[in-house]
């Protein structure tokens, strides 16, 4: 089994019970949010989204739990869409509770997969995209050293208006150079 030490996490395989528990503990921020509601997401498809992330572990996907030392899982991320033959793929990370926001846990399981995707899965580019909204995953992209690199303008509705889609990018030597300067 898997499993990627952070500073404050520790990333590991998703379980059934472990996708049941995010689903039934994602609270959505209505104050701040941070991406549109998904429709229709409930504790009663966790067995199906657990059986997809199986299905497309290891060839399109890599998704991990992101756990507290304790053991308690409090969100998810991933490396979505790998392109073996071009060596790169898109990233996707959740937190499930308010509560654990901006702690910090999002950055280490940000900066702890992509170590994994670029020292043992031989990524060269990685790349995230976030509504202009959403500045927390703003400021995790940029504290992990994603460069913004453009704007698909007006490209998604959400809540009567349209909005930006910002994407960023971080190739292996950026993140390297990150490393060694710290």
């Amino acid at each position: 089994m898997i499993k990627l030490n952070g500073e404050s996490i520790y990333l590991a395989p998703l379980e059934k019970e472990h996708c049941k528990k995010i689903m039934e503990d994602t609270e959505y921020d209505f104050e701040s949010p941070s991406e549109p509601v998904t429709i229709g997401i409930s504790s009663a498809n966790s067995d199906a989204w657990f059986d997809e992330i199986q299905k497309l572990q290891g060839n399109v996907h890599i998704r991990l739990g992101i756990f507290l030392p304790d053991g308690t899982v409090i969100g998810d991320i991933a490396l979505q869409n790998i392109d073996w033959k071009n060596r790169s793929c898109s990233l996707g990370c959740g937190l499930t509770k308010l509560s654990y926001r901006n702690k910090g846990y999002a950055t280490d399981a940000v900066k702890t997969i992509l170590h994994h995707g670029f020292c043992y899965l031989g990524l060269e580019r990685i790349s995230s995209s976030t509504q202009e909204f959403n500045t927390g995953a703003q400021r995790v992209l940029e504290k992990c050293g994603f460069i913004l690199e453009g704007c698909e303008r007006k490209a998604r509705y959400f809540a009567g208006r349209r909005y930006d889609r910002l994407i960023y990018g971080l190739l292996r030597e950026e993140f390297d150079h990150g490393l060694l300067a710290e």
